[in-house]
């Protein structure tokens, strides 16, 4: 009976380990790779859901604006501190269902976002243009707060004459608002813009 002897040798040492290296290697690159992916789809995701919330709510405040001047209807106009828009005290334009998100300070479950609204009226403009800026924060990092989306536009309420309008503050500044001023400049600008409906 004829025997074969096979010469063919295993693996070395120096081999198994540089086969585990290069394995290793490629698997922290493809983790690395994913939590990349991961981080650029959620901060593409709330740049994109925040600017959304923004033009929410400058179409809502627009709407509500130019409904109540055209129809010489009173009304007090802007976000209160729950983030909703008012079209009167306590009456809301609409009330945003936001999705909840856990604060990294509390562990409290949270809106996702806190919206503000400012107003600003040049008094000596006949036109009475109203500018507003919209301002959605990140509530997952307050207090430390983090603005992911600032919007400023205006509207214009046709035949609406000098002393129609009004600018008010809340009665107390909270924590957002008071960031937000300490930030940006806001120097004659206010939370609420009323109209006497006259």
């Amino acid at each position: 009976m004829r025997r074969i002897h096979s010469s063919k040798r295993g693996f070395t040492l120096v081999e198994m380990m540089l086969a585990l290296a290069i394995i290793t290697i490629i698997g922290w690159t493809t983790v690395a790779l994913m939590i990349a992916i991961k981080d650029s789809f959620m901060t593409t995701y709330n740049t994109n859901d925040s600017s959304d919330y923004a033009l929410l709510y400058s179409n809502g405040f627009e709407n509500s604006y130019l409904a109540h001047t055209q129809n010489k209807s009173a009304g007090k106009f802007g976000c209160n501190t729950n983030s909703i828009l008012e079209q009167n005290t306590g009456v809301p334009v609409f009330t945003p269902r936001q999705m909840k998100t856990t604060n990294v300070t509390t562990g409290n479950e949270v809106d996702k976002w806190v919206v503000r609204m400012y107003f600003y009226v040049d008094p000596t403009d006949a036109s009475q243009t109203v500018k507003y800026k919209v301002f959605v924060l990140d509530n997952y990092y307050s207090p430390t707060w983090k603005v992911m989306c600032v919007h400023e536009d205006s509207v214009w309420a046709p035949h609406l004459g000098v002393g129609k309008l009004t600018l008010s503050d809340y009665p107390s500044a909270d924590a957002a608002d008071t960031y937000i001023k300490a930030h940006y400049t806001l120097d004659g600008w206010y939370n609420f813009i009323s109209y006497d409906g006259k």
